[in-house]
């Protein structure tokens, strides 16, 4: 059966892409996923991802929110993004005890696993939707503990900050730390699972595209509809990943992404623009580029009109 490449930008990509490769979704479309992570052998950095995109060496990548605006900016035309999976940001907060609101974090430490404007520059513009100064704002990115995400809620919990903006299922670990969960707003943000690849691949490989995109809505059907298959993919896949055993952090990663999962994965508008901004401010040149010129949803659009997707949920 044939193998397809897939490079995750971040562990955080975990939940859906363990689903999408363990699941045997990909296997009724004719291939079966080869899944990387960056930060491992084949990819150690983030740089890695567009020199093995480009070298063909994978098929796709999950993420590559930022570099494609700025390659495009430069004249390069070849990274195309195909589908977004979730609209919404899903990073949680995590406080001390005696921390009531995001207002109580005014010039407060806050510790986080990435310094990347998806993260960071997405937080900052919540906090500043609060009303903070730049001044008031200590979001610190520590990247080096990234092993071990348990140190972000474990430092807040021992005092050595007031917060720390983790993934799930971190949020139910600080939980049962004893720590608060401080509600953030909603934002639309591209985020975690968007799928990319080349022109190039997509003139080469236009069968292999729609047939991935489509084991890729079966499998967000499969992760939605199947609620104990899918905890239970991803406690064994992810627990030793994750330091975490309890069968509860599986159920409730499943539930939480299950909400977050876009039956059609088409990106929003706000979304777009969101992550157009992030770019445009830390490189001006950028905005040289229209925000919905890298997306390229005609092969979704094929697929939906179809009734491929509608048929899955028996619409």
């Amino acid at each position: 059966m044939q193998q397809l490449a897939l490079l995750a930008s971040d562990s955080s990509h975990l939940p859906l892409l363990t689903v999408f490769k363990e699941s045997g979704v990909t296997q009724k479309y004719g291939f079966e996923i080869e899944l990387d992570v960056v930060g491992g052998r084949k990819a150690p950095t983030m740089a890695h991802r567009t020199s093995l995109i480009f070298a063909g060496e994978i098929d796709f990548v999950s993420g590559l929110h930022h570099e494609t605006y700025r390659a495009r900016s430069r004249g390069d035309k070849r990274l195309v993004y195909l589908a977004q999976t979730q609209n919404r940001w899903d990073d949680r907060l995590v406080a001390a005890t005696d921390i009531q609101s995001v207002q109580d974090l005014r010039g407060r430490k806050i510790v986080c696993h990435s310094k990347a404007p998806c993260v960071v520059g997405n937080f900052t513009a919540i906090l500043k939707q609060f009303g903070f100064r730049d001044d008031e704002i200590r979001i610190t990115p520590i990247e080096s503990m990234a092993g071990d995400r348990r140190t972000y809620v474990d430092r807040v919990a021992a005092g050595e900050a007031s917060a720390a903006l983790v993934d799930m299922p971190f949020d139910l670990y600080g939980k049962n730390s004893g720590l608060k969960i401080i509600d953030l707003p909603d934002r639309p943000v591209i985020h975690n699972t968007t799928i990319l690849t080349t022109i190039d691949y997509i003139r080469e490989h236009r069968e292999n595209v729609i047939e991935f995109l489509k084991a890729l809505i079966a499998a967000i059907h499969f992760f939605k509809t199947q609620p104990e298959q899918v905890a239970g993919i991803l406690q064994r896949n992810l627990s030793k990943h994750y330091g975490l055993d309890d069968p509860a952090y599986y159920r409730h990663l499943q539930s939480e992404w299950a909400k977050l999962l876009l039956t059609k994965p088409y990106p929003q508008p706000a979304a777009i623009q969101n992550v157009y901004e992030l770019d445009v401010a830390k490189d001006p040149k950028m905005a040289s580029v229209g925000p919905l010129e890298p997306w390229d949803l005609h092969y979704l659009r094929e697929i939906d009109d179809s009734g491929f997707i509608d048929a899955l949920y028996g619409l």
